[in-house]
């Protein structure tokens, strides 16, 4: 979830607490102030009869014994909210009233006065104002957050954009990351942090690069020059047959030596990204040059190929990755195949699989694809082949899977 969203659901959800509280908190407040001031009237209103019993006209006297059996209170004066019934037009209701007892002796005679004041337009009023109030709150809330998503917007602009420009950063282009610049303290923080860490990546890629580069260049050439002396002393007349079979397995020592160090140049140069080009790519042309390479190899092996291609089919890839992977999981279904065997090759739009009889694994299926882990016991085989194809469908964001079933070795990569 973006910060953003994030800030403005906790805003909505803060603002709906606080609109419910004030909201309350003010209806309560103007119901006190509007009985307040209705008890005063009826306190008046009290006053105003006191008064003309006193010095205009006597009113009836009831049992006041009787009244206070009924109604036990200390006081003489208490307030209440009740319903009176009422006929207006017609039509029979009942109405809120406040209404305020008072038991009163004037004169030598005990008065009970009621005096009652209607509370539905006291109600009305109090709701009209209270959700005036509360619709003002809830523009203000609206408003607030508006302001305050402009606001924040305008903030992470910069930030964006400099989030993007880590995204589309690569050590390849050899190019500083362009940071724009800011007045936001954090920020400025941010972009030191980025520029120093990109740059750091940058030089480490370099030296990491020439290193290996520099290493296998150095590697190869002598290697290069021991094979070649060793071919020369393969060819001499005055060599006995033990010394010709001591500098056959030096000769071959120093192949393999050269092979594994192109191999694992390969799988660096793959981990360092020097491979990015990709362009759109035929997958049968590619099988069927593979497999015209491996001719003579299937042909020693009297293996069956059966192909099952599908045509036109393109994949966007690094043509020489893509090729690697190809002779690599052909080779390898020759080599781990049994005399007389099958090798099959299926295309699709969504995937390629290649198959080979052979012998159950004694590992996981997963772990064959970890550099160096191997299950034949063949002396030019490093366990790398398959650790280079996972290598190269990692770069491509394509997945591989290996099963096996009816004999059968299936090695399926998913576009």
């Amino acid at each position: 979830m973006k910060l953003i969203n994030k800030t403005r659901r906790s805003y909505i959800l803060y603002s709906i607490i606080i609109f419910i509280m004030s909201s309350a908190v003010i209806y309560f407040i103007f119901k006190n102030i509007v009985t307040k001031r209705q008890d005063e009237k009826l306190l008046r209103d009290k006053d105003i009869i006191e008064q003309r019993i006193k010095y205009d006209y006597p009113l009836p006297i009831f049992d006041v014994e009787d009244f206070k059996a009924k109604n036990p209170v200390k006081d003489t004066l208490y307030y209440k909210d009740t319903l009176m019934y009422q006929i207006v037009k017609g039509v029979e209701n009942y109405e809120l009233y406040r209404q305020l007892t008072s038991v009163e002796t004037l004169q030598g005679r005990t008065y009970k006065i009621i005096t009652r004041s209607s509370l539905v337009k006291n109600h009305e009023f109090i709701l009209a104002i209270s959700l005036s109030v509360g619709i003002v709150i809830l523009l203000l809330i609206i408003t607030f957050f508006f302001i305050n998503t402009m606001v924040f917007n305008q903030l992470l602009k910069p930030f964006n954009k400099n989030l993007n420009s880590l995204k589309n950063f690569s050590v390849e282009k050899n190019k500083s990351i362009e940071l724009e610049q800011t007045d936001i303290d954090e920020f400025k923080i941010f972009n030191d942090s980025v520029s120093k860490l990109t740059e750091k990546l940058r030089n480490d890629f370099t030296n990491l690069k020439e290193f290996t580069d520099n290493a296998s260049h150095e590697m190869q050439t002598p290697l290069a020059i021991m094979q070649t002396k060793l071919e020369y002393l393969m060819q001499s007349k005055n060599l006995k047959h033990e010394e010709k079979k001591l500098i056959s397995d030096i000769y071959s020592a120093s192949k393999r030596l050269s092979k594994l160090n192109k191999t694992l140049l390969m799988l660096s140069k793959i981990d360092n990204q020097q491979y990015s080009n990709k362009e759109e790519i035929d997958i049968n042309e590619i099988i069927v040059e593979q497999l015209e390479i491996f001719e003579d190899f299937i042909s020693n092996k009297k293996l069956k190929v059966i192909k099952k291609l599908k045509p036109d089919v393109k994949i966007e890839a690094n043509p020489m990755l893509f090729d690697t992977i190809i002779s690599n999981l052909i080779g390898n279904s020759i080599k781990h195949n049994v005399k007389g065997g099958t090798i099959e090759v299926v295309t699709d739009d969504l995937f390629i699989m290649i198959s080979n009889t052979g012998i159950e694994l004694k590992t996981d299926s997963d772990k064959i694809f970890e550099r160096f882990k191997k299950e034949s016991t063949a002396s030019d085989s490093f366990g790398l082949g398959l650790a280079i194809v996972k290598k190269i469908c990692d770069v491509h964001d394509w997945k591989i899977k290996h099963t096996f079933t009816d004999q059968m070795h299936h090695f399926t990569i998913y576009f």
